[in-house]
């Protein structure tokens, strides 16, 4: 009889364990649907959406933004602009990386785009149309495109003292949101 209720009850612990599991893997689901959604703002001439997607730099205490921003004239099916916002404390003469991915990353080398403006507290790269010009190849490279294919864009940009970071952003939200602009 003892063994029967020390079986009895190892098995309500496995299932009580295992449904306790189950339900944080759908609240960090929640959270991370929630954390990659974009803002969306309508106005008479088109739209813009937002993303805030939050990093620390290795090292660093701080949380520090990465911000999106999708301007999109409701005439048109492409966006006016793509712009990436970032803390000025980078390499400015870098500017950004931009690469994607599914289960690996794309073939090829990442397109790099040169920051428009920087001030004393953050540096923007815009990408106009949705195009970039490959800078050794000097072809357009269609990043909205991409933006629409892959299932995530990676952002890689360094520092100063020579360290990097790179910034991943699932596209699943974007993708759905953008279809009903």
């Amino acid at each position: 009889m003892k063994r029967i209720f020390v079986i009895i009850l190892t098995l309500l612990l496995v299932d009580s364990a295992f449904s306790q599991n189950q339900d944080s893997i759908k609240a960090m689901a929640n959270a991370a649907v929630k954390m990659f959604t974009w803002d969306i703002q309508k106005a008479e001439r088109g739209t813009l959406m937002f993303l805030d997607v939050p990093y620390q730099r290795t090292g660093k205490d701080s949380i520090e933004y990465l911000t999106m921003t999708v301007a999109k004239d409701k005439s048109k099916q492409r966006p006016e602009f793509i712009s990436i916002i970032i803390p000025s404390n980078i390499c400015k003469s870098n500017g950004i990386f931009i690469k994607f991915g599914n289960k690996e990353l794309e073939k090829g080398n990442p397109v790099r785009v040169q920051f428009e403006k920087c001030n004393n507290e953050t540096c923007t790269a815009r990408i106009i149309g949705g195009y970039v010009t490959d800078e050794e190849t000097k072809e357009k490279v269609d990043v909205f495109q991409k933006f629409l294919d892959f299932q995530h864009v990676y952002f890689l940009f360094t520092y100063m003292d020579g360290s990097h970071k790179s910034v991943a952003i699932p596209l699943f939200s974007f993708q759905n949101q953008y279809k009903s602009l």
